[in-house]
Order: C-alpha cells, then sequence, then structure tokens
C-alpha cells in the first residue's frame, strides 16, 4: 500500500521544488527503479544464504528510513532533486533486498498444504494495494501534501518490521 503512495505522491513532490520538471521526476523516481535493477540479484542471493526475516527487517528498517528522511526533507523545505534521487536509491536497493527474502520466507511460517492459499493471499493483498494506494494517495495529497504521503509510507515499514519482530519462522533444513 505505501509503495504505491509514493509512486503518486513523488511526482507531485518532485514538480512542487523549485526549477524542477518531469524530467526531474524521471530521474527521482528512476533511483529507485535502477538500484532495485542492480541489487535484485544480490538480494536473492542474500536472501538463500541468511536469515530471512532478519534480511526483510534490515530492509524494512533501511525503506522506514530512506522514507522517512524523504518525508522530512519535503515536509521541511529542505528537498532538493539530489536529496530525493539518493534516499529513493537507498530505498531500492533496500527493497531489492525484502522481494526474494519474502517469497523464501512464506514456506517456513505455513505448512506445506498452505503454501498455495498464503501465496494467493499475499498476491491479492498486493493487488488490493495496487488499488486503494494511489486512491489514499491523492486523498493524501491533496488533503496534506506529498510528504505526508510518503511519511505514511515510513511508517508502513514499521509496521511491517514490527510485524516481523514477531513472527516465528521455521529454520531451514540443511541442503
Amino acid at each position: 500500500l505505501g509503495d504505491r503512495l509514493v509512486m503518486v505522491a513523488m511526482p507531485f513532490a518532485v514538480l512542487s521544488l523549485p526549477g524542477a520538471g518531469l524530467g526531474d521526476v524521471g530521474l527521482v523516481l528512476g533511483s529507485s527503479a535502477l538500484t532495485l535493477a542492480l541489487f535484485v540479484l544480490v538480494g536473492g542471493v542474500w536472501g538463500d544464504r541468511f536469515p530471512r526475516q532478519r534480511t526483510m527487517l534490515a530492509s524494512d528498517v533501511v525503506r522506514a528510513l530512506a522514507q522517512g528522511i524523504t518525508a522530512a526533507l519535503l515536509l521541511t523545505g529542505h528537498a532538493t532533486v539530489p536529496l530525493l534521487m539518493a534516499s529513493q536509491a537507498v530505498y531500492g536497493a533496500a527493497e531489492a533486498f525484502f522481494r526474494p527474502a519474502a517469497l523464501g520466507l512464506i514456506p517456513q511460517v505455513v505448512r506445506l498444504d498452505q503454501i498455495q492459499p498464503a501465496n494467493a493471499l499475499m498476491s491479492l493483498s498486493s493487488n488490493v494495494g495496487m488499488v486503494a494506494g494511489p486512491a489514499l494517495a491523492g486523498v493524501l495529497v491533496a488533503l496534506a501534501g506529498p510528504g505526508t504521503a510518503v511519511a505514511v509510507d515510513a511508517g508502513t515499514f514499521a509496521v511491517s518490521a514490527l510485524a516481523l519482530l514477531f513472527l516465528r519462522p521455521r529454520p531451514v533444513p540443511p541442503q
């Protein structure tokens, strides 16, 4: 849900900066996409070699910090295109570690006969977020500004990290 907030809020945030244009929107959004693409293979290997729960937790903490810094820059009027590019690049790199670990963690937290329904539930919640996120972002941006929407995104990562702290996955059997 939070990721979809940013996809709507960030263009408004960038375009609100003095002298920023459409190319700058592409640079900021492209920063996270580029680092995600560059690091997703590393993230996949990392997720297979190290505890997935800890990998996801670290990713959530880094993304919460990156989005929290982004929100603070926007809300205080200190945001610049290079600073937003840097924070979004960190965000994208951290996301590259979360996704593969999340997929690998599912068999550790559900019974074997529940993997397919668990994957379906993950897909359903993702699709709901794709629809609800932009709608919520529109409301947040209109009422409180893009910085607030990014702050809400940072909060979603804090909630996710908290949930991961209480998760008790089964150990991965040695191969």
